[in-house]
Formats: C-alpha cells, sequence, structure tokens
C-alpha cells in the first residue's frame, strides 16, 4: 500500500533536481516538499543577486510549481 503522506514521485523527482543544483550553495541550508511544492530553507537573508540565482534555478527546474522561501538558520545533527 502506497504511503498516502510521501510526496506524489514527479515532485520527489523535481526535488532532487532542485536539491542537486542549490545544495552546493552556502546560504541554502535544505530543499524540501511541502503540499504541492518545495520549500527551499535559507541559512540566512539573501543578497538580491542571491535571490535571484536561486528563482532562476527553481523556475528552471520546477516550473509550474509553488516554491516557498524559508529562512531556517543553519540546520545541525543532535
Amino acid at each position: 500500500m502506497p504511503d498516502k503522506n510521501a510526496p506524489p514521485s514527479d515532485l520527489t523527482d523535481v526535488k532532487k533536481r532542485v536539491s542537486d543544483r542549490l545544495m552546493p550553495l552556502d546560504y541554502i541550508s535544505g530543499v524540501g516538499t511541502g503540499g504541492s511544492g518545495l520549500k527551499v530553507y535559507l541559512s540566512r537573508a539573501l543578497a538580491p543577486d542571491e535571490k535571484h540565482h536561486v528563482k532562476s534555478i527553481c523556475d528552471a527546474e520546477a516550473a509550474g510549481k509553488t516554491v516557498e522561501f524559508v529562512k531556517s538558520g543553519e540546520f545541525k545533527a543532535q
């Protein structure tokens, strides 16, 4: 029986593509799914050129998906 809480496979694929491009950036702390879209977790506030870069990646890789930006700080293992 499929997990009803799992994101649709196309969203999972989109998340993987976006993550592969965003996670090397030091101001991105994570990429997740929420509802029918993606959540991009920021380690800090972005400069205008950084924000433009992140948005252009999301537009290219997640066209048609909702993308929410969340300033979360760094994620650390507990």
